[in-house]
């Protein structure tokens, strides 16, 4: 794979995952609308056991289905292909549910003793609707994804947000009058008729290419094939398990440790919405540019290990973590500059402003998170990033429940800070531990710090940017954005020969 055709194939998966981002903002910013913070906050953590149930019930068997799919095809055993697809969806069928069948009978207790809230009960076992539906769509998902066929996984998705939208008048609104207990379940009844949508949608592209050739070759024993896909699945699946461990942790926590410094129950969960539901959904929004670079380093920097071409390694991980950086300076300033505009425009509340201005101290050290990721796992040290996400777990947890009990929802923005800091120094001087790659402080850090301070300056000497009023708050984001454009490129913090790369490999 070349630089221009690995830019080409980032640069076409930056669009496709802008568009399914932007109409999951779209959902996010009519539901915040509609259902506000407190029916946020009961979201969010109805969310998380259903985030810990799709874990347990999955255990990372898409991405071991996708790549035993791709290994058989390789050699045009699609008879195996197969059998490993129905091997998985056995598997899934089986242990998701087991888990619906432990939320229906033990949903008071989660919401209970677990989360403190009887309103949870309902939305708990309503989850049931979706778990079942997405763990299967995640294995037929990895099964088209191993045969290299991205199209049915992008019309369930757009055809599951697009859904979604629509069930809000439909379904979440009529609920409102009954209580906001009951419109959170109405949150989950369509998250679950959506998904059984998308599954519907992958089933008819997979009877549609039934016709597909087989091959003559006798097929693996079930035992075998179980262990591969088990070999494969267990290590990605724990890495998961932590990830939704500590998501799951803090949204627990975050409530909790808040009442145990003197506030309500409802204040608590409210500011939990304001937090998750509005304030981080703005700051992981620009993902949406780092995960296609991060998904496609994998097979780059495995190409070039396996090349012995350290120079494409180091110009691929340099260029891909300047780009992340710059990203995260620029976020950072739309964020202090406008931090009560975007989430009036969006959300339709200001009060999240105090948490974003925090917040974006955090964009600079988070985004590149995803690219060291992946660059450890196209180097082969998995173990290493897994282990780095463990000791970051702990950090956050102990910290979160030091900060928020005195300080409020404010403690937990400053948490989200110091970890994602702490992270960017731990994964950098891992990646530097296994080869070596020069830290460029100056077009990192330098050059990109003096476009966004000159880019504020500006924008505060000639912009109204008090103003809370739609439109102007528009345009004054659309010319701080040119201003900071035309900052960057004086700066020279991109030289001409990474321009002209990029350039390259979009027209390709």
């Amino acid at each position: 794979m070349s630089k221009s055709s690995l830019v080409k194939q980032t640069f076409m998966l930056m669009v496709a995952s802008l568009i399914a981002r932007f109409l999951g903002l779209i959902y996010q910013t009519i539901l915040s609308r509609t259902v506000g913070p407190q029916g946020l906050g009961l979201y969010q953590m109805t969310f998380t056991v259903f985030l810990i149930a799709l874990t347990l019930s999955t255990a990372g068997l898409s991405q071991g289905v996708s790549k035993l799919t791709s290994e058989f095809l390789a050699v045009g055993d699609y008879n195996n292909a197969r059998k490993n697809l129905r091997i998985s969806l056995i598997l899934v069928l089986f242990s998701s549910s087991i888990i619906c069948i432990f939320l229906i009978f033990f949903a008071p207790q989660l919401a209970n003793y677990i989360f403190n809230d009887h309103r949870l009960i309902l939305p708990f076992r309503l989850l049931t609707i979706a778990i079942i539906s997405v763990s299967i769509s995640g294995v037929f998902q990895g099964y088209f994804q191993g045969n290299k066929f991205m199209l049915p996984t992008a019309i369930s998705q757009v055809s599951e947000q697009v859904l979604r939208i629509l069930f809000i008048p439909l379904i979440i609104i009529p609920l409102l009058n009954r209580g906001i207990g009951a419109a959170t379940s109405g949150i989950i009844v369509s998250m679950g008729l959506a998904e059984i949508t998308g599954l519907i949608i992958l089933m008819i592209f997979f009877l549609k290419r039934k016709r597909e050739k087989y091959s003559y070759k006798k097929t693996m024993p079930s035992r075998i094939l179980l262990k591969k896909l088990i070999f494969l699945a267990i290590p990605i699946g724990f890495g998961s398990l932590i990830s939704t461990i500590n998501y799951s942790l803090s949204t627990i926590l975050i409530p909790r440790a808040m009442m145990l410094g003197g506030a309500t129950k409802e204040y608590a969960v409210e500011s939990l919405g304001y937090y998750s539901g509005m304030a981080l959904p703005l700051v992981f929004f620009p993902t949406v540019f780092t995960f296609p670079i991060a998904l496609s380093l994998i097979p780059g920097v495995s190409e070039a290990l396996t090349t012995s071409n350290l120079n494409l390694l180091r110009n691929r991980v340099t260029l891909a973590t300047k780009f992340t950086i710059v990203l995260g300076f620029f976020v950072a300033l739309i964020f202090k500059l406008y931090s009560g505009q975007l989430p009036y425009l969006i959300f339709g509340y200001q009060k999240v402003q105090y948490i974003i201005a925090v917040l974006a101290y955090s964009t600079v050290f988070c985004y590149p998170q995803q690219i060291f990721t992946s660059i450890l796992q196209g180097l082969g040290k998995p173990g290493l990033a897994l282990r780095n996400l463990i000791i970051l777990t702990v950090a956050n947890l102990i910290l979160l429940l030091f900060s928020v009990s005195r300080y409020g929802i404010i403690g937990a923005a400053y948490t989200f800070v110091v970890v994602n800091l702490l992270a960017f120094i731990i994964d950098f001087a891992t990646i530097r531990s296994v080869v070596f790659i020069p830290f460029n402080i100056i077009d990192w850090f330098i050059k990109p710090f003096l476009a966004i301070y000159t880019s504020y300056k500006i924008s505060i000497l000639f912009l109204n940017v008090s103003s809370f009023d739609p439109l102007i708050s528009i345009m004054n984001i659309i010319i701080t954005t040119f201003i900071f454009t035309i900052t960057l490129i004086l700066s020279t913090t991109f030289h001409y020969n990474e321009l002209k790369t990029i350039l390259k490999g979009i027209k390709r």
